[in-house]
């Protein structure tokens, strides 16, 4: 995957150019509506007050959440595995195309939540729209973004280094990252529990070393059992630590930089690359994964979902709260999916403008 986005989609490149992989691009609409799906167990079922309380009394309900949580918690460092694995070209088109994105969801969605709860409308939100990706307002997009900016520069080490030497920096990496990062966590490394610009950096490159150097030459079912597996670890880590030891090391678990983490993203990643799919209408939907993100990661959203999520999936269950939870993911996923095309066709003239305009594609050519 070339880039992690480009208008908005999760987009493959190659140093050949090529079909679009269906399967990869299955994958990313799973791992979204997963992402999802997290994020409503972590604030439509208050798992997130447990964590930042650091609370001991944790019931049934929610280690039945957790429990489920602990398969969906390698989305992200999938998603980077995924750009390692095929490699970012650098494309001015598309990290404007992100930025543009990004700020015209952070203005409408603030517009919207003003208008229905009957707030005046204010400057600070065209500010704060300008704002959203330098300021963090989501903190994945920010990330991605300087990725993306020094992914020409990350490039250069699989092109130049010898297998030794790049596989050497991937060895400090995880050091830095998966063992000192994960174990101590120094505030002078700034992992960040992986919720940072290194963690990426070194989950790119991991992407890039299985791409170039490692090939395990297993079927389909050995990474769907390893991924099982390592999920299931990760939450007998999570009970065993709150048991035994301590509520905090138990959280852990649940942290980017775990390794089990990351062996179960790579092992959902492989799953998927050995899968034959034929269907090309999953192009429709992969194209808008990143609009999915933004739209429920919004702050406003986000607060709307915590406030009222649960209330909704209990009030009008279907099966049981969990399925109920899956079924809103996917409806949110089909529905943000229009919302992306009708936002894509209005704000792709104006792009293509300002890339004629100031002829910023020759930016393209040197980075190459």
């Amino acid at each position: 995957m070339s880039s992690l986005l480009n208008n908005g989609r999760l987009e493959m490149n190659t140093k050949v150019k090529q079909p679009r992989e269906l399967n990869v691009e299955l994958l990313r609409i799973v791992l979204m509506i997963m992402i999802v799906c997290h994020h409503f167990l972590m604030r439509g079922r208050g798992l997130h007050l447990l964590y930042t309380s650091e609370s001991t009394h944790i019931n049934h309900d929610a280690l039945q959440g957790l429990f489920i949580d602990s398969f969906l918690i390698m989305t992200v460092n999938c998603f980077i595995f995924i750009s390692g694995y095929y490699g970012i070209k650098f494309r001015i088109k598309t990290i404007l195309s992100l930025f543009i994105q990004a700020v015209t969801y952070s203005i409408g969605i603030d517009i919207a939540f003003s208008l229905l709860n009957g707030e005046s409308l204010s400057f600070d939100i065209i500010e704060n729209g300008f704002l959203s990706v330098p300021n963090g307002q989501w903190w994945f997009i920010t990330t991605y973004f300087f990725l993306y900016l020094l992914s020409p520069f990350l490039n250069l080490a699989i092109k130049h280094l010898s297998k030794f030497q790049f596989l050497y920096i991937l060895g400090i990496l995880t050091l830095i990252n998966f063992m000192i990062g994960f174990t101590l966590n120094p505030d002078s490394l700034g992992v960040l529990n992986g919720y940072s610009l290194f963690s990426f950096i070194c989950i790119y490159f991991y992407g890039q070393a299985f791409s170039l150097y490692i090939d395990f030459k297993k079927g389909k079912f050995f990474y769907l059992a390893v991924y099982v597996i390592c999920s299931l670890l990760i939450f007998g880590m999570f009970f065993t630590s709150m048991k035994y030891l301590n509520i905090s090391l138990a959280w852990r678990a649940f942290f980017y930089n775990n390794p089990l983490v990351l062996i179960s993203a790579i092992s959902f990643f492989f799953f998927f690359k050995k899968l034959k799919i034929s269907y090309t209408g999953i192009s429709f939907f992969s194209s808008s994964v990143l609009a999915i993100y933004l739209i429920h990661e919004h702050p406003r959203s986000a607060d709307f979902l915590t406030d009222n999520l649960n209330r909704i999936a209990t009030t009008y269950t279907i099966g049981n709260v969990y399925i109920t939870l899956f079924l809103i993911a996917v409806l949110l996923f089909i529905c943000g999916t229009l919302i992306e095309k009708v936002r894509s066709a209005v704000t792709e003239p104006f792009l293509n403008f300002l890339i004629t305009k100031f002829r910023l594609d020759r930016l393209d050519e040197k980075m190459k």
